[in-house]
């Protein structure tokens, strides 16, 4: 049994809410506004909160800073308007973990309150064979896959082809609300113009020539569960409308028919294109596309996952391998080199391809020479080193380590001959960029910082940061 605290300036509410938690077999109290709310967590801790947006004196958003800081970990739950999305974004990026829509449906509120509160607040963790990586950039997808994948918000995913937008879509399903319902992928770039309808909203039998039974579309199927839209930009204007009204009004019809069937889904889609310069061609509904992004997940892609190209190819190679049925068991380091290289324009999926073919032509290692030749063919980037005058007469300078300089500097030091001979200037001058480029090359291949904690650790804000990362060629 567990004990939660609903609060709102509304009786009703508090009273269906209230009962909806009895039903469960929870206790529950109730404040009316957000003062009394921070009152009464400071004499009793509860397990859960509930919380109104808009209400007298301190509204909801403002009071749930203050309420995390007293009840740190404990969840809570926005209640709000039906067609405040912008509003429950808000309060997830404040720290609420879920939004209920008002005016309730007792269903709905009971599976919002059970899943809090009899399962882990991380819901399923959102990895899986395939979705594998370590690097600072992905673990930063993962996290905010993790945030708004309980919320029964739409999610757009936007990235290049390859990144693996089905798998987070997948991730994204896996650790909601609806991870027990079904999950329905649907590619609308292969969809034929002349049955997309039938094939989304399904049609009765007789409705047009061929249709011999009666179909159920990929909207039902998905009821109750996850509908995923992958290259939703492709939809023609006329089909952006219908998919619209859908999802306005929760309902459909058949293909031919009259029944209007009702529609509890989550739409998550997917696009390699950006919707909002489609939008500004005119050539996407501005509409739909809100309808649609409740909000924007951009998983990464391969180039900017430092140091997973290597975790991802050896999960490849086992798998192939078992597949296969063959005794390769890794890559060699040259073959490594030369992937890590690779700059990836196809992303996972073109890794994927690259080791595939790879283990069937290796032997005990996948060698250089199993790789696809673009890949063997691009440029190997060269260990960074320092140009280095030895002395003020010098007309060539030749590269040198980090610890031949220091070598340099210290016999400068010591020797009073050397030093005068060593010229300091030249040293500063010529030597800053390339021992900046170094150390951030090896920043930037530990994998462990983003983009803002390795801006941070130099004391460079992140607009420098970037260009200095392009410049050097390790964005």
């Amino acid at each position: 049994m567990a004990h939660a605290l609903i609060v709102d300036d509304e009786s009703t509410i508090r009273r269906i809410v209230e009962r909806v938690l009895r039903e469960l077999g929870h206790t529950s109290e109730q404040a009316e506004s957000a003062e009394a709310a921070l009152v009464a967590v400071a004499a009793r801790r509860p397990d859960l909160i509930l919380l109104d947006v808009n209400m007298g004196g301190m509204d909801g958003l403002d009071a749930l800073p203050l309420l995390l800081r007293a009840v740190p970990g404990v969840p809570v739950v926005i209640m709000t308007g039906q067609q405040s999305i912008d509003v429950a974004v808000r309060a997830f990026k404040l720290g609420a973990v879920d939004f209920v829509a008002k005016p309730f449906e007792d269903r709905k509120l009971q599976t919002t309150i059970d899943a809090l509160l009899t399962a882990p607040r991380e819901g399923v963790a959102p990895t899986g064979p395939a979705l594998i990586g370590a690097s600072a950039r992905f673990q930063d997808t993962l996290a905010i896959v993790r945030k708004y994948a309980r919320p029964d918000i739409n999610i757009l995913l936007e990235g290049e082809t390859g990144t693996g937008k089905e798998l987070f879509a997948r991730a994204i399903h896996a650790a909601s609300k609806r991870a027990s319902a079904p999950f329905v992928a649907v590619d609308c770039s292969i969809l034929s113009e002349s049955l997309i309808e039938s094939e989304l909203f399904g049609h009765e039998k007789g409705s047009f020539t061929g249709a011999t039974t009666a179909r159920i579309g990929h909207f039902e199927r998905a009821d109750g569960g996850t509908l995923f839209l992958d290259e939703i930009g492709n939809l023609t204007p006329s089909y952006q409308a219908k998919l619209l009204r859908v999802l306005q009004e929760r309902t459909l019809e058949r293909v031919g028919g009259r029944e209007t069937i009702k529609l509890d889904i989550r739409v998550v889609s997917a696009t390699n294109a950006g919707l909002r310069d489609a939008v500004a061609a005119g050539t996407f509904r501005s509409d739909l596309y809100y309808r649609l992004a409740g909000f924007t997940i951009r998983p990464p892609p391969l180039r900017e996952r430092v140091g997973d190209v290597e975790r991802i190819a050896a999960h490849f190679v086992q798998r192939y391998a078992a597949e296969f049925g063959l005794s390769v068991r890794g890559i060699a380091p040259r073959a490594l080199e030369r992937l890590n290289a690779y700059s990836w324009p196809g992303n996972v999926r073109e890794l994927e391809n690259a080791i595939r073919s790879a283990v069937v032509s290796a032997d005990d290692l996948i060698a250089l020479e199993d790789l696809p030749e673009n890949v063997v063919d691009c440029p190997t980037p060269s260990t960074p080193s320092v140009s280095l005058s030895s002395g003020p007469t010098s007309t060539a300078s030749s590269p040198i380590s980090i610890d031949e300089m220091i070598d340099r500097c210290k016999q400068a030091v010591v020797s009073t001959d050397q030093a005068t001979d060593f010229d300091f200037r030249t040293l500063i001058n010529v030597s800053t960029e390339q021992v900046e480029k170094l150390l951030l090359t090896v920043m930037v291949k530990e994998g462990r910082f983003s983009l803002v904690q390795l801006a941070k650790i130099v004391k460079m804000d992140v607009k420098t940061l970037r260009l200095k990362l392009r410049k050097y060629g390790l964005d």
